[in-house]
């Protein structure tokens, strides 16, 4: 956490959406168990990094996956996300990035 923006990196790759609510739900039930999902609009960021030997994920798989992952950890509902953002690059090592955060509306 840093203020209103949630930093997570799940070192894994995979569209299965049942795998990332596991591991997901497992480190909000462990790491911020006072934490609530809440309203309003927000912002979600998606790095999708992989290897060259990684399979081939299609990014708004992934991004489904996530976001549903996310829904009732951060947000209500992932309807609440109004800008979403995801890339998929080469790295050393597969895994997915995610920031989600409030829509500072003045900025948007």
């Amino acid at each position: 956490m840093s203020g209103d923006s949630l930093h997570l990196r799940v070192d894994a790759l995979t569209s299965q959406s049942k795998r990332f609510k596991t591991l997901i739900g497992e480190f909000f039930r462990t790491e911020f168990k006072r934490v609530r999902p809440k309203y309003g609009p927000y912002e979600v960021e998606i790095r999708i990094e992989r290897t060259e030997n990684s399979p081939v994920h299609d990014v708004d798989n992934v991004a489904k996956a996530v976001l549903d992952a996310l829904t009732g950890c951060v947000f209500h509902d992932d309807s609440q996300v109004e800008k979403l953002m995801v890339e998929k690059v080469l790295s050393d090592r597969a895994r997915v990035k995610v920031r989600a955060r409030p829509l500072n509306r003045e900025a948007a």
